[in-house]
């Protein structure tokens, strides 16, 4: 279960965020704590609702997004994600265009890239799903000018051909330009 609020944009930080509930008490529970917690985190955040969602398996937790930068235009950015993507900082951009070779190059930039290979035993990682992710980010960003910023986080990425999941995603769209009067 996780709060929505587009007054609330990191959730676990609110206290927004409750897994592995198992039955409709630690439902009803989670439902009442995450309200509360979130109203004590900002006392003036609208809250939409709650939304309950598929608990996926673990996996390699990564960050995938694009913005719209002043200087390179659209770029696109991946790495270490979930709640350790601020504290890490182990990510890597690269201006469009894109190409297959130039995402695996985002991914081998970052120091978790021995995660996706199989770290300590652990099977490799479908780094092919995470390269199709960050190109077809990159075609978003590039289509869709009024997208100032795109970012999902975590993408969990699972073994070799079985793909991966987005958990969670913000996509921040710039107002309308103001008609011109002629």
């Amino acid at each position: 279960m996780k709060v929505v609020s587009k007054d609330i944009l990191h959730k676990s930080d609110a206290g927004g965020v409750l897994l592995d509930l198992d039955n409709s008490k630690e439902v009803i529970d989670a439902y009442e704590a995450i309200i509360h917690k979130c109203k004590e985190y900002n006392p003036n955040a609208v809250i939409e609702g709650i939304e309950i969602a598929e608990m996926v398996k673990k996996g390699v937790e990564l960050i995938v997004g694009a913005r719209r930068d002043p200087s390179f235009g659209p770029i696109v950015m991946a790495g270490l994600g979930g709640i350790y993507v601020e504290v890490m900082k182990d990510i890597s951009f690269r201006a469009l265009p894109l190409n297959r070779g130039i995402a695996l190059s985002m991914l081998e930039d970052i120091r978790s890239y021995p995660l996706l290979l199989g770290a300590r035993g652990e099977e490799k990682k479908d780094i092919e799903a995470v390269i199709d992710t960050i190109i077809k980010i990159g075609s978003i960003i590039k289509k869709c000018e009024r997208i100032t910023d795109i970012e999902i986080n975590p993408v969990v990425v699972y073994t070799m051909k079985s793909g991966l999941k987005a958990v969670d995603a913000r996509i921040l769209i710039s107002k309308p330009a103001a008609p011109k009067v002629l």
